[in-house]
């Protein structure tokens, strides 16, 4: 395998060398740094046709906001498989995936295009990690 692989964003056909080095035995999950899209191409350069969460989730911001902000979750979940779900068995979700979390919510927010709110994307959070966003009663 030589030392760059060249690769074409299949969302906006930007090109780039990828260095072979960062390729697993799968492959890889990249991100278009023109676009941002999400895409995985295998060990040789090739594009891994399973749907990918990024780009499904702008489909699905106009019909349903549930279904966005849960694919917003699992992309970010694919991230580092398992640790966020470990992270809110511990209490400590917001403590190591906070700024993750606001991204995501921020991403939620853009994509929707209009302005649902923050409770599909909270019931999101709730039905994943069993954590409330905003708890109801007095503080502590």
């Amino acid at each position: 395998m030589s030392d760059e692989l060249p690769i074409h964003c299949p969302a906006c056909d930007a090109g780039y060398l990828l260095p072979a080095h960062l390729l697993g035995e799968q492959g890889a999950r990249v991100r278009c740094p023109a676009c941002q899209h999400g895409f995985a191409v295998t060990r040789s350069g090739t594009l891994i046709t399973e749907p990918v969460v990024s780009s499904a989730a702008p489909l699905l911001a106009a019909d349903d906001p549930q279904r966005l902000a849960e694919a917003l979750l699992v992309e970010l979940e694919a991230r580092s498989p398992g640790a966020m779900q470990e992270a809110a068995g511990a209490g400590r979700l917001f403590a190591l995936h906070g700024p993750a979390l606001l991204e995501a919510y921020d991403e939620f927010r853009r994509r929707a295009r209009s302005t649902p709110g923050s409770e599909a994307f909270r019931e999101a959070v709730l039905a994943r990690y069993n954590v409330d966003l905003f708890p109801v009663g007095p503080l502590r």
